[in-house]
C-alpha cells in the first residue's frame, strides 16, 4: 500500500547550545522569569554532558523509521516535534499540512502515558490538527519487540557484572504526588516486572527520578540506593525504562549524580544504555505506524 503520510515523533526537547537554556526553561515555566539559581544549576549540568543530545537522537531515529517505513511500502514523510524547543510540534504539523496528506500520525517517543506527560501533548496535537484526519498514538509499553530491546542492553550490562550478584532498579520520571495518576504507575510496574521475568531477573524495584522535588512520587532513586545500602547491596544494575532515548536526565542525573551517590556509599552502580537506534526500537515503531495508519486509512 502507498500513500502520502505525516508522521512526527514527538519530543520533550533541549537546549542545543548554552544560550538557548534560558529560553528553553522559560518555555517550560509557560514565559515566567527563570529564577537564577535554576538557569545556573541546568546550565552546569549541560555544559558536564554536552547540549542536543535529545534532539539529535530524535531526528536520527525519524529518518530511521521513514527508511523502515518506506522498505514496507508507505509513502510517509517523518519528522520530529519538540514540546519545548524547536521545530515545535504546531510548527512541524503546519510544515506537514502543505503537502497535501491523506492523514497525519503523531507518536510520543514516551511509552508509558502520564496526566502531566502525553495528555499535554495530545492537546497540543489535536489543537493544531483539527482540520486533518490525524492519529495520536502513546501508551505503546505493551510492544513485544520493546521489551526485547531494553532486554538486549539490559543483559549487556548484567554480563559486565562478570558473575557477581546484583539489584536490578528502574527508573522512570517522577510527578507530583499530588497527581493522582494510577495508570502511569501500573504501566511502569508491569513494564518492569515483564521485563525481569523475560531476563531471569528476581530482585528489583520500580524508582522515579525526581530531581531536586521532595514530595515526589516514592520511592525515590537516592532514598532507595540508601535503604539498598543498609540491606547489603553493593551492586545495582539501573536500566532508566522510562527513557528510550538518553537525556539530561541520564546522561547527568544518572551517570554523574547517581553514580556519585553511589560510590560515597561504597556501592558500584552500572546503567543499561538507553534505545535510541535500536533496529528493534525503530521496528517497533514502524510496527506501530503501520498498525494505526493501516486501520485508520484501509479499515471498511
Amino acid at each position: 500500500m502507498s500513500s502520502k503520510i505525516g508522521v512526527i515523533l514527538m519530543a520533550y526537547g533541549t537546549p542545543e547550545k548554552e544560550e538557548d537554556v534560558e529560553p528553553y526553561l522559560k518555555d517550560i515555566f509557560k514565559g515566567r522569569e527563570v529564577p537564577k539559581p535554576v538557569l545556573n544549576k541546568t546550565i552546569e549540568k549541560y555544559r558536564k554532558i554536552g547540549f542536543s543530545h535529545l534532539n539529535k537522537v530524535t531526528l536520527k531515529q525519524s529518518m530511521l523509521v521513514q527508511q523502515e517505513l518506506s522498505k514496507r511500502g508507505l509513502d510517509a514523510e517523518v519528522t520530529v516535534g519538540m514540546k519545548h524547543w524547536k521545530p515545535k510540534i504546531k510548527t512541524s504539523i503546519e510544515a506537514l499540512k502543505k503537502n497535501d496528506l491523506q492523514v497525519l500520525v503523531g507518536i510520543l517517543m514516551h511509552p508509558f502515558s502520564s496526566i502531566m506527560g502525553s495528555e499535554e501533548y495530545k492537546e497540543i496535537f489535536n489543537e493544531n490538527s483539527k482540520s486533518m484526519k490525524s492519529i495520536f498514538i502513546d501508551r505503546w509499553y505493551s510492544s513485544g519487540k520493546l521489551y526485547e530491546a531494553w532486554n538486549e542492553n539490559l543483559k549487556e550490562t548484567a554480563d559486565s557484572f562478570n558473575g557477581s550478584e546484583f539489584y536490578t532498579m528502574f527508573t522512570s520520571h517522577g510527578l507530583p504526588s499530588s497527581v493522582d495518576d494510577p495508570e502511569y504507575k501500573k504501566e511502569l510496574e508491569e513494564f518492569s516486572a515483564r521485563l525481569s521475568n523475560k531476563a531471569g531477573i528476581k530482585d528489583f524495584c520500580l524508582a522515579y527520578q525526581n530531581g531536586e522535588h521532595k514530595d515526589w512520587y516514592k520511592p525515590e532513586v537516592k532514598e532507595k540506593m540508601e535503604e539498598l545500602k543498609l540491606k547489603g547491596i553493593k551492586n545495582i544494575l539501573l536500566a532508566p525504562v522510562g527513557y528510550i532515548s538518553e537525556s539530561l536526565e541520564t546522561l547527568y542525573d544518572i551517570d554523574i549524580e547517581y553514580s556519585e551517590i553511589a560510590s560515597k556509599l561504597g556501592m558500584n552502580l552500572k546503567r543499561v544504555k538507553c534505545l535510541d537506534y535500536s533496529p528493534l526500537l525503530i521496528s517497533s515503531i514502524s510496527d506501530i505506524l503501520v498498525n494505526a495508519i493501516g486501520k485508520n486509512l484501509y479499515s471498511k
